[in-house]
C-alpha cells in the first residue's frame, strides 16, 4: 500500500490504495504477451463455468503479482473483463432468488464473484497508482482516467455482489472509493466521460464518468439494502445509470437544504458511506461533502403516482419502471433517516415460529381441525358413557376391554404412521423395520409446516432480533411472513414481517423481524356479497388484529390475489360469515399482500360528512 503520513491541515488525502506486491514475472510468461493472452481466453472452456472460473481467477492472481510493462497491463486487463462478466453471469444463480442462510455452495459462489471483481479493480489500482507515484516523464492522463474509472467500476460490482447476500462493506472499500474521486475532483477530470470497451457489444455506447459511478455507489448504500429484497436490490442496480445524472455532489453549503430532505453527507477522508446526519462541526470541514438526491425523488415521485403495488402475482416484465412497493421505500429511505421507535434490550430467549403465510395457514387450519375432532370425540365419549353407565364401577377385565386408545398425532386417525396399521402394537411401537430408523419422529421435528425454536438476542416494544442457523428447517428471505407461536397458549401465533438480513463473515444470520399483529386466525374470502361453494371462487387468507401503532385497525393478509379496493367481499371465519370491503392497501411485497378492511354493517352507521380513506395516508408527509 502506497501510503504517506496524515496530516490533518493538508487538503489532499491519503494515498489509500492496497496492491499485493509485485515479483518479477518468468521470463516464458504468456501473461507478458496480450496477444498470447488474446488466445488463451479465446479456448477457456466455457461450456463448463466451474473450470471456467477456476482458471481466470488463478491467472488474473497470478497476473496482479508479478511485475508487467504499464501499457502491457492496461491492454491484457481488457482482455479478462469479458470473462469475469460471463462467469459471475453464470454463478449468481446459486445465491439469488434462494432463502438464507446460504448453502455452502452458494457462499462460496458469492465469495468468488466478488473476489473476481475485487482482481480486476486491482489491476486497474496498479495502473493508477504507477502513474500517480511514478517518473512524470511517463504520465498518461488518459490512462489514469481510465484506470480510476475501472478500479471504481469493479470496486462497485464487488459491493454490490456483497450486498446481494447481505455482507456489510469490506473493509477499506469506502476508503479507496472516496480517495479515487477526491483525487479526479481536485484534479478536475472527475466528469470526463470514459467510453465503454467496443467488444462489449451491449453497452458499447455507455459513457460514464469517475463522479458517475462514485454516485453510484453512494446511491446503493442510501437505499439501506440490508431492507431490500434481492429483485429489488438488482432493479436498483439497474437504475443507477438513469439516476446519476439527477443526482448532485458539490460541498455542503451548496447543496445543504434546510429540511434536510434527500441529502446525505460523505467523509472523502473516511472508510465509511455517506450518512443522513452530520454534526455541527462537520459542517465547515472541507473533507465533507454532500450528495443531493432531491432531482431523483422528483422523478420517483412522478413515477409513484403511475406505479403498480407488487403482490404475488406481480409480474414484473417492465423492467423502465419499479412497483409501487419498491418506490415507497426508496421515498421514505431517502426523505429521512430510519429512526428506532423503541429501545432495544439485549435479551435472550427461546420463541417457536414458522416461516411462510402459507405454512401459517396450514398450520393454523390444522389446529382448528384437531380442536374440533377432540371435542367431537370428547361429545361421542360423553354420549355414549351417558347411555351405557353402570350404577357403580366393578373392577374386572370388562371395564378395560371398552377403553380405546387413540392416537397421540391425529385423533380421527388421520395421520400416515397409524393408518398404515391394524394392530395396537405395531402401531403404538411400530414394526420391526421401523425401530431401524435412528428416531421415529426425527421427520416431523424437522417439517417445515412445523413450528421450530429460534434464540432472540435483542427485543422492542415491535419486534425481534433473531439469530438464523443453518440447522433450521427452513430458510428466510427479507419480505417473508413468520407466524411466533405464544408462550402462553400452543394453538396462538403472532404474525410478523422479516424486515432486515445480515450475514456475518463468521457465517452467522442475523434478522430483524417486525410484529404486524399479536393475533390471527384463516378465514376465507369470497368476491361478493355472498360466500361462494365453488373453491375457486374461495381464497385463504388470514385474519390478524392487535400489535404495531395501528391495533384498532383490522387487516387481512393473503398471498393469492390482489384485490380491488372498495368492492364489498365476503369473508367466512369459524364463527360465521361477514360483508366486508377493502379500505386500504398497506404494504406487499411478492410474498404477501397486507389490507385493511371494514365490516360493511359498520360502515353504514358512519358519519355521511366524514373524510373517505385514501391510499396514501402514510406518505404525504414524507412527500
Amino acid at each position: 500500500m502506497a501510503d504517506s503520513q496524515n496530516d490533518d491541515k493538508s487538503t489532499h488525502p491519503r494515498v489509500e490504495l492496497s496492491t499485493p506486491k509485485q515479483a518479477e514475472a518468468p521470463a516464458d510468461s504468456f501473461l507478458l504477451n496480450a496477444r498470447e493472452v488474446k488466445t488463451w481466453t479465446e479456448q477457456l472452456p466455457v461450456a463448463n463455468v466451474g473450470e471456467t472460473a477456476r482458471q481466470v481467477y488463478k491467472t488474473l492472481a497470478s497476473f496482479n503479482r508479478m511485475q508487467v510493462p504499464t501499457l502491457v497491463r492496461a491492454e491484457i486487463i481488457e482482455l479478462f473483463r469479458e470473462p469475469v462478466r460471463y462467469i459471475n453471469t453464470n454463478i449468481t444463480k446459486h445465491y439469488i432468488n434462494v432463502g438464507f442462510p446460504l448453502s455452502p455452495k452458494a457462499r462460496k459462489a458469492a465469495l468468488l464473484a466478488t473476489e473476481l471483481c475485487n482482481e480486476i479493480a486491482i489491476s486497474y489500482k496498479i495502473l493508477f497508482l504507477e502513474q500517480v507515484l511514478g517518473d512524470e516523464r511517463n504520465f498518461n492522463q488518459k490512462l489514469v482516467i481510465v484506470a480510476a474509472q475501472r478500479a471504481l467500476q469493479y470496486m462497485k460490482q464487488r459491493m454490490f455482489h456483497n450486498l446481494l447476500v447481505y455482507r456489510n462493506y469490506q473493509k477499506g472499500l469506502w476508503q479507496e472509493a472516496n480517495y479515487l474521486y477526491a483525487w479526479a475532483s481536485q484534479n478536475h477530470v472527475h466528469q470526463i466521460g470514459v467510453k465503454e470497451n467496443s467488444k462489449f457489444m451491449w453497452k458499447r455506447k455507455s459513457v460514464q464518468s469517475i463522479e458517475d459511478v462514485y454516485k453510484d455507489m453512494l446511491l446503493i448504500s442510501t437505499t439501506s439494502p440490508h431492507r431490500l429484497t434481492q429483485s429489488h436490490l438488482r432493479r436498483v442496480h439497474d437504475k443507477l445509470s438513469e439516476w446519476d445524472k439527477l443526482a448532485e455532489i458539490g460541498p455542503i453549503e451548496e447543496l445543504d437544504h434546510q429540511s434536510g430532505a434527500g441529502v446525505f453527507y460523505l467523509n472523502l477522508w473516511s472508510d465509511e458511506p455517506p450518512q443522513k446526519t452530520i454534526s455541527p462541526p462537520q459542517l465547515n470541514d472541507s473533507r465533507f461533502r454532500a450528495i443531493d438526491l432531491n432531482g431523483i425523488l422528483t422523478e420517483v415521485r412522478r413515477e409513484y403516482e403511475a406505479a403498480e403495488w407488487e403482490s404475488p402475482a406481480y409480474l414484473d416484465h417492465d423492467h423502465q419502471h419499479l412497483s409501487r412497493s419498491l418506490l415507497r421505500l426508496l421515498i421514505r429511505g431517502w426523505n429521512k433517516s430510519l429512526e428506532r421507535k423503541f429501545a432495544r434490550n439485549p435479551l435472550q430467549h427461546e420463541l417457536y415460529a414458522i416461516v411462510g403465510l402459507s405454512n401459517l395457514l396450514r398450520l393454523l387450519e390444522k389446529n382448528i381441525e384437531e380442536a374440533a375432532a377432540e371435542e367431537q370425540a370428547s361429545n361421542k365419549q360423553e354420549k355414549k358413557a351417558a347411555v351405557n353407565a353402570p350404577s357403580h364401577l366393578t373392577w374386572n377385565d370388562s371395564v378395560f376391554s371398552t377403553l380405546a386408545i387413540a392416537s397421540p398425532i391425529n385423533s380421527l386417525g388421520g395421520d400416515s404412521l397409524f393408518n398404515d396399521s391394524n394392530n395396537l402394537a405395531s402401531t403404538l411401537l411400530g414394526t420391526e423395520g421401523d425401530t431401524d430408523n435412528q428416531n421415529l419422529f426425527e421427520k416431523l421435528a424437522r417439517d417445515p409446516s412445523s413450528a421450530f425454536s429460534v434464540l432472540t438476542y435483542n427485543e422492542s416494544v415491535e419486534g425481534y432480533c433473531l439469530g438464523w442457523k443453518d440447522s433450521y428447517p427452513m430458510k428466510v428471505r427479507v419480505g417473508d411472513i413468520l407466524g411466533i407461536r405464544s408462550p402462553n397458549n400452543p394453538d396462538e401465533y403472532s404474525v410478523a414481517v422479516t424486515r432486515w438480513l445480515k450475514d456475518s463473515e463468521k457465517e452467522d444470520l442475523y434478522i430483524g423481524i417486525q410484529i404486524l399483529a399479536s393475533s390471527c386466525s384463516p378465514v376465507t374470502i369470497t368476491p361478493g356479497p355472498k360466500a361462494s361453494s365453488n373453491r375457486q371462487n374461495q381464497y385463504r387468507c388470514l385474519l390478524i388484529s392487535g400489535g404495531g401503532l395501528d391495533s384498532e385497525r383490522r387487516g387481512i393478509l393473503t398471498n393469492t390475489r390482489a384485490f380491488d379496493l372498495n368492492t364489498t367481499m365476503t369473508m367466512v371465519t369459524e364463527f360465521g360469515e361477514h360483508q366486508i370491503r377493502l379500505t386500504q392497501w398497506v404494504e406487499s411485497n411478492n410474498n404477501f399482500i397486507h389490507y385493511y378492511f371494514s365490516y360493511v354493517e359498520e360502515q353504514g352507521t358512519e358519519t355521511v360528512g366524514a373524510e373517505p380513506e385514501d391510499n396514501f395516508q402514510d406518505l404525504w408527509n414524507e412527500l
